[in-house]
């Protein structure tokens, strides 16, 4: 399958808010059947002539009897049990009962016999001398989850070759993943996305002719993200009950990705996307689009969000992903996906100490305004935060953007930013010390205290903050209109005069 904020977060603090979306996948996977696409074959370098080796007939049976086996199975569609931080997506790894070491070893044997020959990816292979009924078989080995392309192609005339690819299933039974098995000459294919294992090519002759020969292999792309296959509305990724935040890309051009979100308690849904700057993606790449009942719809590139205010309890919410055919597409992009119960700030705050002797406005102006927030050593924050119901939205990331001192010859805002995530209470907070400084700027004013007017001086520099959600862009305390809220770092405070007012 297959920028972040004006002021996003350093890349490993970005990465740990990942959300981490464990899949339920079916027990096997599945290979469609599809025309050959001539990139896939110009892609598979030439390995030249391969030895023909011959599966006994018995392996035919015991792929029928794998069919049979997976029929049985029950189709679970991809779902996502849970949501977790500061960890990878990861799919879990469905146990299969094993038979002993010994019986292992020989039902393995057995599978095998006539497969034993082991032969690499992303190479393409010449097989001649095919007669009429021969069954052959080869093996493959995938180090880790990814999309396939087995082809069987450049049949000589007179050939009918048909291709199968199985897996063994742990105690010795070979299940049969796809078959493509088109008439004559024509080119075979499967395509799909596979777990990490071990793999058998099974190709037999319907027909063959005197010096019959045909090529087949296998392309292999690992470049795809945790949530696949999702390439069809009925394989969406089903996404938890919270707001996700999770990471795609595009394995090719025509990939697209289909997410699913049912609104279990009726609440507002919201929907965004962003481009992951540090690989090099923008807006323009990705094309967002929402089911609304009828069609695919666009959603409008220039909104930071949309949402559905009302799908009502247990609607579902139908988004799709894909690259922009209008914009150069690369294997590295990547997108960052919002769905879920659309966020809601109940409340928050930054503040000073709440002992500050503030500056007062008419003494504070140095040519950047009033000072909101004033601090000396610590600022103190809190975000709540919640879906339209009322229920709160744990582990999102509120995050306080401070420049907690701006230079004055430049102007130039420089951010830094500091996250927390929220409870179980949906409540984010955290304190920030500012340390000392020196003070750019001075003032004197009168600050009147139990019945004294109190003259001080106080030297000060000029910063700003904003508060944002990771996870959700346009949400916080500052934005397109109003950037920012100033900020005030009182260095030093001296008492020059009191008087009884």
């Amino acid at each position: 399958m297959k920028s972040k904020k004006a002021f996003m977060l350093g890349a490993a603090v970005a990465a740990s808010c990942f959300v981490s979306a464990f899949a339920l996948a079916e027990q096997y996977p599945h290979l469609a059947a599809q025309a050959a696409q001539p990139s896939i074959k110009q892609s598979l370098k030439a390995a030249g002539n391969v030895q023909s080796t011959k599966a006994p007939a018995g392996l035919k049976q015991q792929l029928r009897a794998g069919a049979q086996l997976k029929k049985s199975q029950p189709a679970v569609k991809a779902k996502a049990d849970s949501v977790v931080v500061d960890h990878p997506a990861q799919a879990p790894v469905t146990q299969v009962k094993k038979p002993s070491a010994q019986s292992a070893t020989a039902v393995q044997a057995a599978l095998v016999q006539g497969c034993e020959t082991t032969l690499d990816v992303n190479q393409l292979y010449t097989i001649n001398g095919v007669q009429t009924g021969d069954l052959l078989c080869y093996h493959f080995n995938l180090p880790s989850k990814a999309r396939i392309n087995a082809l069987l192609v450049g049949q000589t005339a007179g050939t009918n070759m048909a291709l199968t690819l199985f897996q063994d299933d742990g105690q010795g039974n070979p299940i049969p993943l796809g078959t493509s098995d088109n008439p004559g000459t024509g080119d075979e294919s499967l395509e799909g996305v596979l777990p990490a294992g071990d793999y058998y090519w099974f190709m037999e002759a319907n027909a063959a002719v005197q010096g019959s020969s045909f090529q087949f292999g296998v392309a292999v792309d690992a470049n795809i993200d945790a949530f696949e296959p999702n390439d069809t509305p009925d394989t969406a990724f089903q996404l938890p009950d919270t707001l996700n935040y999770l990471q795609g890309n595009a394995d090719s051009v025509n990939d697209v990705d289909y997410f699913d979100f049912t609104a279990v308690r009726g609440q507002s849904v919201g929907i965004a996307l962003t481009p992951d700057a540090a690989s090099g993606s923008t807006r323009n790449k990705w094309i967002l689009e929402r089911w609304d009942g009828s069609q695919w719809a666009q959603v409008d590139p220039a909104l930071k969000s949309t949402s559905v205010p009302s799908p009502g309890v247990g609607g579902v919410v139908k988004v799709r992903v894909r690259p922009n055919p209008g914009d150069a597409w690369s294997a590295t992009g990547k997108y960052n996906l919002s769905l879920g119960s659309n966020p809601r700030i109940n409340t928050s705050d930054v503040k000073g100490e709440p002992s500050v002797i503030r500056i007062p406005y008419s003494a504070s102006d140095v040519g950047y305004g009033y000072m909101t927030t004033q601090a000396y050593r610590n600022l103190t924050w809190t975000m709540n935060l919640s879906d339209s119901t009322g229920a709160p939205l744990v582990g999102l990331h509120p995050i306080v953007y401070l420049d907690q001192h701006i230079n004055p010859d430049t102007g130039n805002i420089v951010y830094k930013a500091y996250s927390a995530a929220t409870d179980s209470a949906g409540e984010a907070a955290g304190t920030i010390n500012v340390g000392t400084c020196s003070g750019d700027f001075q003032t004197t004013f009168v600050h009147y205290s139990q019945g004294y007017n109190n003259t001080w001086r106080t030297t000060f520099n000029y910063g700003v903050w904003r508060m944002e959600v990771l996870e959700y862009p346009g949400i916080g305390v500052g934005g397109d209109n109003v950037p920012y809220v100033s900020f005030g770092h009182l260095c030093n405070q001296t008492l020059l005069s009191s008087t009884k007012a």
